[in-house]
């Protein structure tokens, strides 16, 4: 009885210290609520893909996967060529 006691709190103390080992590291990210945060916040979007180098929008008529598609198999490497390579 003694034995079969023993190995049930050996169990349960393994068990709590399993659990503890698999989500005790863990944390929680924190929320960013700060108003300059560049991706959630209130900054222009531009202003950060422009501090990173050249940006080249999509059309805003573009609405379906197919002319987006086009648009950058087509318009896309022409731009590109042309920040790569700008005329003198």
């Amino acid at each position: 009885m003694a034995i079969s006691l023993l190995v049930v709190l050996a169990g349960a103390v393994g068990m709590l210290l399993l659990l503890l080992t698999w989500f005790g590291g863990r944390t929680i990210t924190p929320e960013i609520e700060d108003d300059l945060d560049p991706i959630l916040g209130a900054r222009d979007p531009m202003a950060i893909y422009e501090s990173h180098g050249p940006f080249i929008p999509m059309p805003g008529h573009l609405k379906t996967r197919d002319q987006m598609v086009e648009w950058m198999i087509k318009e896309l490497p022409k731009l590109t060529a042309e920040i790569a390579n700008p005329r003198a």
